[in-house]
């Protein structure tokens, strides 16, 4: 194993949350609404109570060209709690790939909710719904397992280290000698 390999897995297995604000996960709608192609990704897959990212990419309906300069906001609404609306700007400062625009923010309640994007742009405006199951939280130890496992796999690649060491004194100290060594 190169020296910088241990590094470089270590930062890939804790380093799971930059897997949930990816700009991606599911496609939860593409189409086309008045003079845009509009198309909304979700993450978590599945989603869950807690923070969310919804992002969504906007191109011109005609040449699927980027649309850069539109405002886009997404309102999440619980189904039957209207009072409990969430409206966020999606932006690309929020955003992972800067092509999309992202919103992220938290869902307090598990159910069904129905989200809005609403396009202001150049082109005119658009608006896009789809409705989402949203499940319970992960338990927090669930969430937080990265941050008190860590030590365990350091733990567990030293335990292999040693023993691979201990293997190669082991097999140096019983090469078999010649008897003109003797």
């Amino acid at each position: 194993m190169r020296p910088m390999s241990l590094p470089l897995i270590t930062l890939f297995v804790l380093n799971t949350r930059a897997s949930l604000w990816a700009d991606g996960g599911a496609v939860r709608l593409s189409q086309r609404e008045g003079n845009y192609q509009i198309t909304v990704l979700t993450a978590p897959t599945p989603l869950r109570a807690g923070p969310i990212d919804v992002s969504v990419l906007v191109q011109t309906a005609d040449t699927n060209a980027l649309v850069s300069d539109a405002k886009v906001t997404v309102n999440a609404t619980r189904q039957g709690h209207a009072g409990q609306a969430v409206l966020h700007l999606a932006t690309t400062e929020e955003a992972t790939n800067k092509l999309f625009r992202a919103a992220n923010f938290e869902l307090h309640h598990p159910g069904l909710w129905e989200f809005e994007v609403t396009i202001d742009g150049p082109l005119g405006d658009a608006n896009a719904h789809f409705e989402a199951e949203v499940g319970e939280p992960l338990p927090k130890w669930l969430a937080m397992w990265p941050w008190f496992s860590w030590p365990a796999l350091i733990i567990a690649l030293f335990g292999v280290n040693q023993l691979l060491v201990h293997l190669k004194r082991f097999k140096t100290l019983n090469v078999p000698r010649r008897p003109s060594d003797v």
